[in-house]
């Protein structure tokens, strides 16, 4: 079997494996939704997976004061692992904040998670890129690592309950009709 034909025939089970066995949470949920959640997943190359409870860990905010991450959830949230000096985030980080800008009101956060840089140095990059979702602080990377976000940016993708229902490694074209029409799906299902 060759590459390209194993590529798709793992990315179909697991689509698949995604519609199936994906948690309901007492919100019933069509068939028709998940696939199409799926096909765009697939689409914008968010590799699928379904943990089993809800994301657990430690951050801190600007003002140095802990967060758990359990207390942040309740809306879809992206929760993205970035650094002011990757080129890639520069990119991603304004089409974040389109799509956060258009959906905040609808349910729907952006968690940015600095890795190993001052708070001044985040809030000095924030004020000059506009961003105003939330940004809070990795010190030692620990949480990265942990999450295995070996290389940024590196996005998890939450429903309201905080599970993690996909990853996706490098920047996203956020604010295209894709980006709009995945954000749609997974508020009005998830």
């Amino acid at each position: 079997m060759d590459k390209n034909c194993y590529g798709s025939f793992v990315r179909l089970f697991l689509a698949l494996a995604f519609v199936f066995l994906s948690p309901t949470k007492g919100k019933a949920i069509d068939n028709s939704s998940a696939v199409e959640i799926q096909k765009v997943f697939l689409r914008l190359g968010i590799s699928t997976f379904q943990e089993s409870k809800p994301l657990e860990g430690t951050v801190l905010d600007l003002r140095g004061e802990k967060k758990d991450l359990s207390t942040l959830k309740g809306k879809v949230t992206f929760l993205t692992f970035w650094t002011t000096w990757c080129p890639s985030c520069a990119v991603e980080m304004p089409a974040l904040q389109k799509l956060y800008a258009r959906y905040q009101d609808q349910g729907f956060q952006v968690l940015a998670v600095n890795i190993e840089e001052s708070a001044a140095k985040v809030t000095k990059y924030f004020r000059a890129k506009g961003l105003t979702y939330d940004s809070f602080l990795d010190p030692r990377g620990q949480l990265a690592r942990r999450l295995g976000a070996w290389s940024i940016p590196n996005t998890l993708i939450m429903d309201r309950q905080g599970i993690v229902l996909g990853r996706v490694v490098g920047a996203r074209d956020w604010d295209s009709s894709e980006g709009h029409k995945l954000l749609e799906l997974l508020l009005a299902n998830h």
